[in-house]
């Protein structure tokens, strides 16, 4: 791992969403479109959830429901100090959870037990990965049976290279080709990889074919595309979405 992700500031995330380029704050919006509709659905008072490498954890913060229990897990300690207090803030919320969790450690190693979690996210981490499948097989381990897994990564078969290359030589973000970037996937060999973790699909596709562009036009407009793009699950788009499940 060639790329120093405590260099990463622990609210970059957030900071993206909120007060980011038009497209950046549409690009992590959008991800808490797709865990309302495909997440939350299934999660409810007492259900466990586990982000790996949750990072400002707008993701786990987004799939909380009443009662549930969400863990935030990541190598930065900067990040789990920033979701600590994004965690500590929900609990006086409308919608608290039971409590929470912050847990320093890699996705290849979860100290955590066998059938533990309802859910798990792992969302924009494997391509950093040089052995992928073994985060996912540890995945798969602590989820309880009917338990579902949610994977995203960028699509090397869609627009996803040129925009890589874009964002890069606009310093939009921290380094991704050749330093974060180090495994790549399409939609078959992603589906693959979970397949053969013992998982079954249930949900295949992408997202951010056109929507991105649009949100410079037109938000409403983008935000349209953006749930045909779910609903349509194409092959297309820059980022693959997969949801698998524990038999």
């Amino acid at each position: 791992m060639s790329f120093d992700y405590h260099s990463v500031a622990g609210d970059y995330q957030y900071r993206a969403l909120h007060s980011g380029h038009p497209m950046q704050r549409f690009w992590h919006a959008g991800k808490l479109t797709m865990i309302d509709q495909l997440i939350r659905p299934h999660l409810r008072a007492g259900s466990r959830l586990l982000e790996i490498g949750c990072g400002a954890g707008n993701l786990l913060v987004q799939a909380i429901v009443p009662g549930s229990y969400p863990v935030a897990l990541d190598l930065s300690m900067q990040a789990l100090t920033f979701v600590r207090s994004r965690l500590q803030e929900a609990a006086f919320g409308d919608g608290a959870p039971s409590g929470f969790a912050c847990t320093q450690a890699i996705g290849e190693s979860l100290p955590l037990a066998d059938g533990s979690f309802d859910c798990v996210l792992l969302s924009e981490v494997i391509e950093h990965l040089d052995a992928p499948q073994i985060s996912i097989r540890e995945a798969a381990r602590v989820l309880k049976p009917n338990g579902r897994l949610l994977v995203t990564t960028p699509n090397y078969r869609s627009f996803w290279p040129l925009m890589e290359w874009a964002v890069d030589r606009l310093n939009l973000a921290p380094k991704m080709a050749g330093e974060q970037h180090v495994s790549h996937f399409h939609p078959s060999s992603l589906k693959r990889m979970l397949v053969e973790a013992g998982l079954e699909m249930e949900y295949s596709g992408s997202i951010y074919n056109l929507s991105p562009f649009l949100s410079l036009v037109s938000l409403e407009q983008a935000k349209r595309q953006l749930q045909h793009e779910l609903s349509r699950r194409s092959a297309l788009g820059m980022i693959l979405v997969a949801v698998a499940i524990k038999p």
